[in-house]
């Protein structure tokens, strides 16, 4: 490949797209043979029964309904308006629209980063709801709301509601157990990786007092793109490649050093992928990364509704840039209706993993996230999901944008077909040996 600069073009959304994309064509033209997955398009008709039947469960036909995904939703699990509450909370006490805008941007920044897999196991109960329990995305959604409103997050001892760099760079394991509810008894994956992102993501945001602030603040981001802003009869308007470039610049430094690189510089969530090397026909590095941005895709689908409802309420254009989220939900359904299939020899070595790891009873492969099993399942993923979304619209004779399918249908149905098919563990068909970063 060409490009005038390749560290800034794999950092870049578009990069995700076109990477991927050669890795999806490849399979699909090779008569969907990867090199760790078979692909049989023929098996989508089953996907968009299901995927359709949960939107009609769920909506209706009000379709228009529909929130484009984002941590918002997780944030309000079991029905409790937790963020509305919040910002009922702060109106009333005179804070501004701009400073509640900030306010949001702190807390949902500092959950989605932290919202890798957790686990099949670890739940997190709230004392302060009645002793219900949460597990998983929305569970790591209510711990990490809890923490911030605790003022856990803040340094300012005048307001608690508020994420600090500096006091994120001194979180402790134990107050990042006791936060969590993390115990023996009750185990997250990735608990040391998952606090060293955090500790990461304090130096981040101390370190880059251009985007976040003397402060160091998440919701300093604020500022920043108003004042890259143009102005529409008085509306602020904001490229979504501006958004893209602030979070990508601001949290580079959070990435875990082994990750993949260009001369010393790490480029978030990249790898290098076997079957996009032979896709390019090339043995060149760059021609064999692809990228996914996955957390950094999460957080920016997660910050345009509060970017664009409160504060300067900017309008955000070019916001179609991003792709479906690759994983596990998203990735796991179209395993989970043979749409995907694991190789043998990707079966097999997966399921070495697995035993290694201390489950000789399980059948469920286990792979790292440097293995080509999941890197080319993740690549599959983004492309399935822009192949899925004309199919779904052609039946509810709607247009949905990609963001409602993947709310309303697609995560959901991943989960909900993972219950079915794994009722003990409701857990995904394939399982990845997570350092609490990645998915």
């Amino acid at each position: 490949m060409t490009v005038d600069n390749p560290v800034s073009y794999f950092k870049s959304i578009s990069s995700v797209r076109e990477t991927t994309k050669q890795v999806f064509d490849y399979v699909e033209q090779n008569d969907g043979q990867g090199n760790h997955f078979k692909m049989e398009l023929s098996k989508m008709d089953d996907v968009v029964d299901f995927l359709c039947s949960i939107i009609a469960r769920d909506y209706g036909t009000d379709y228009s309904s529909i929130p484009p995904h984002g941590r918002w939703q997780h944030l309000n699990c079991g029905n409790v308006l937790r963020v509305e509450s919040l910002i009922e909370q702060w109106s009333g006490a005179g804070i501004d629209e701009v400073e509640i805008s900030r306010k949001l941007i702190d807390l949902f920044v500092f959950s989605v980063l932290v919202d890798a897999g957790a686990g099949n196991t670890w739940k997190y109960t709230t004392t302060e709801e009645g002793n219900k329990a949460f597990d998983r995305s929305e569970g790591l959604a209510v711990a990490s709301y809890y923490l911030f409103v605790q003022g856990a997050l803040s340094q300012d001892t005048n307001d608690k509601f508020k994420v600090n760099g500096k006091k994120l760079t001194e979180l402790t394991m134990d107050e990042f157990c006791q936060g969590f509810q993390v115990s023996d008894a009750n185990p997250l994956n990735g608990t040391e990786g998952r606090l060293k992102l955090i500790q990461n993501l304090g130096v981040a945001l101390s370190t880059n007092p251009a985007i976040f602030g003397k402060e160091g603040r998440p919701g300093c981001l604020v500022d920043y793109l108003y004042s890259k802003c143009t102005k529409d009869n008085g509306t602020a308007v904001v490229d979504l490649n501006d958004v893209w470039n602030a979070l990508m610049d601001g949290f580079t430094s959070i990435w875990p050093a082994g990750r993949t690189s260009i001369d010393g510089e790490p480029l978030g969530d990249a790898w290098v992928l076997d079957t996009k090397a032979k896709a390019s026909g090339s043995d060149a590095f760059l021609d064999s990364i692809v990228t996914f941005h996955k957390l950094t895709q999460w957080l920016c689908y997660s910050l345009l509704v509060p970017l664009e409802n409160y504060g300067y309420k900017f309008t955000i254009k070019n916001k179609d840039m991003q792709t479906g989220l690759p994983e596990y939900r998203n990735g796991g359904l179209f395993y989970d209706f043979g749409v995907l299939t694991l190789t043998d020899g990707a079966y097999k070595r997966g399921l070495a993993l697995t035993q290694k790891l201390g489950d000789n009873s399980s059948k469920i492969p286990t792979f790292t996230p440097e293995d080509g099993a999941i890197v080319e399942w993740r690549c599959l993923t983004i492309g399935l999901l822009d192949y899925l979304l004309p199919l779904v619209n052609k039946k509810l004779d709607y247009d949905l944008v990609l963001p409602q399918l993947i709310e309303a249908g697609s995560w959901k149905a991943g989960r909900e077909i993972a219950a079915i098919k794994r009722p003990d563990t409701k857990g995904p068909p394939i399982e990845l040996h997570s350092d609490g970063t990645v998915f």
